[in-house]
């Protein structure tokens, strides 16, 4: 046995659209996270309603549901359900953190159910993890750079 372990294959070819499906999903979900926690009261500037920010997670969740299939590969199935069975709780967990929101001036009463749900997405971390540990993915920022590059080195040769 060598000192290291095996190096993890690069990911296939024909599971790319599955990985970059996979990141518009988790993009489009950390979105709709950023604009819930920013709604919340904190401090002293007066907040935006909370159901707004429930809302744009809401919208998100519905977005995802749609690419869902799209990263249901082998190899991933079971976190392909956690993360589903998670969007399932986080949608209604939101109808309660509306409904305590309307309720209740308390931050703390609003604080508890949010980050519960919050938690509930790191479903999504997990199959990430899941993901790199059966293969090494393509970076996203790098398949950016890489195509922008090729669009600069077009345009300048006209």
């Amino acid at each position: 046995m060598g000192l290291f372990p095996p190096r993890r294959a690069h990911l296939p070819v024909e599971l790319e659209p599955a990985w970059f499906a996979f990141l518009d999903c988790c993009e489009v979900l950390e979105g709709g996270r950023r604009v819930l926690v920013a709604v919340l009261p904190i401090g002293r500037v007066e907040p935006a309603p909370i159901a707004l920010g429930t809302e744009a997670l809401r919208r998100a969740i519905d977005d995802v549901r749609e690419w869902m299939p799209a990263w249901r590969i082998e190899g991933l199935e079971e976190d392909w359900a956690d993360c589903d069975r998670s969007l399932d709780r986080v949608l209604t967990e939101l109808r309660a953190v509306d409904d305590i929101a309307a309720s209740t001036d308390e931050l703390d009463d609003v604080l508890d159910p949010v980050r519960m749900l919050m938690d509930r997405l790191d479903a999504f971390a997990t199959a990430e993890r899941t993901f790199r540990r059966l293969w090494r993915c393509p970076e996203r920022d790098l398949m950016r750079d890489l195509t922008g590059d090729l669009t600069s080195e077009v345009d300048e040769r006209g």
